[in-house]
């Protein structure tokens, strides 16, 4: 049974960024297995011990917990269900073996790839494929998501870079590299690019012992990626353009009504919702009625913002929702991330890279309520235990 898990698990983290379905269906069955699985009660006592998993029960439990006192109940229950895709960390931390590990970050970069050329297929008007556009081509999920997907797959390209002995290797991932962040700023998503910008001199002082050589190395191919991709890529010149014309009428005119001015009114009105309900949050729910009721009150220059369907920052989205108490417990899972004990340098400073991207990529975007970052944290972050888990065992 163990053996099934670890292809699965292959196969999961290569379908991982092109198929909803795909993870679906293998996070039910991974677990349905894992549940069989040998060594079952070694592996819940291993869950019992573990930070990162208690961190993530404790989440789930208190957002169950907060429905007493969520003017929404069952939409809240609707919301929270989503957080079943977390079930395949607890399968691979306590069952995947170290080769596989490896098969699944490999598959997962094979799944990136066939991603990356359906992308550039679009972009270059060669096919077209589901609601991908020239301007937003991203063929499996939003442009927010896939450019998160995009930044950290670039990043690890690079650490492997760095690691890898064999110079074909080496050519062969700088060649990957330069594809995935061409496609990343030829995409629209400005989520991944800030996640990418700050994330690089992580990458750079994570694997450069020269930290000053580190931060100028990092800096003039920061400003090397943004000058060429401003120069050539369409999509990126207008955004960056689109972003300084948003943040021109906010000051200018007072107006909110543009991509950044949405995200800034919503933010501000979430603060304003917590700082109501500071302990608690005012429970999970599934709409934005809080959010409509403030606009309608207090803030009719918003007016605008109502269509929002979320506060498109998961620590602001998680304050208002629960609290102080919340919030904690969320950014506990990350910490608990962090305090892993991984000798292996390559995960450990690729762990390091998963968090910065991830974090930083939460802050526009309610990245751990959808089912593809879901599923992307609950792969990685169990890659990470189970590095761990298997370096404590030896």
């Amino acid at each position: 049974m163990n053996k099934y898990i670890n292809y699965l698990f292959v196969i999961y983290a290569f379908l991982l960024p092109i198929s909803r379905g795909g993870i679906s269906i293998l996070t039910a069955l991974l677990f349905v297995l894992w549940l069989f699985s040998d060594g079952f009660k070694n592996k819940i006592e291993f869950l019992k011990s573990n930070k990162v998993i208690i961190s993530l029960v404790l989440f789930v439990a208190f957002s169950l917990i907060s429905l007493f006192w969520s003017q929404e109940p069952f939409g809240g229950l609707h919301y929270i269900r989503k957080y079943w895709y977390f079930l395949t960390a607890i399968v691979i931390a306590t069952t995947v073996e170290k080769k596989y590990l490896n098969y699944g970050i490999s598959a997962f970069l094979a799944g990136m790839f066939i991603s990356e050329l359906i992308s550039y297929g679009v972009f270059f008007e060669l096919w077209s494929f589901k609601n991908a556009t020239v301007a937003f081509p991203n063929p499996f999920m939003n442009h927010p998501q896939y450019s998160m997907f995009l930044a950290f797959t670039s990043l690890l390209l690079l650490s492997r870079i760095f690691y890898e002995k064999s110079l074909n290797l080496k050519i062969a991932y700088a060649l990957f590299f330069i594809t995935t962040t061409a496609n990343l700023f030829l995409n629209a998503g400005r989520t991944g690019q800030a996640a990418f910008a700050v994330s690089l001199f992580v990458v750079g002082f994570l694997h450069v012992k020269n930290k000053f050589l580190a931060f100028f190395g990092m800096l003039t191919l920061l400003l090397s990626i943004f000058f060429i991709s401003y120069t050539i890529s369409p999509n990126f010149k207008a955004r960056v353009e689109v972003g300084f014309s948003d943040i021109t009428k906010i000051i200018s005119k007072d107006d909110y009504c543009s991509s950044i001015g949405l995200r800034l009114a919503v933010w501000q009105i979430g603060g304003e919702i917590f700082s109501d309900n500071p302990i608690l949050g005012i429970g999970i729910t599934n709409d934005m009625q809080a959010l409509k009721e403030s606009i309608t009150n207090e803030h009719p220059n918003m007016e605008c913002a109502k269509i929002m369907p979320s506060y498109h920052n998961f620590y602001v989205q998680t304050a208002v929702h629960l609290g102080l108490i919340g919030l904690v417990l969320y950014l506990s899972i990350f910490y608990n991330l962090l305090k892993l004990s991984i000798k292996d340098k390559f995960y450990f400073n690729l762990m390091i890279v998963f968090v910065s991207v991830y974090s930083i990529s939460s802050l526009v975007e309610t990245m751990f309520h959808e089912q593809f970052p879901m599923a992307f944290f609950a792969i990685f972050s169990g890659i990470f235990i189970a590095q761990s888990r298997i370096e404590h065992e030896i």
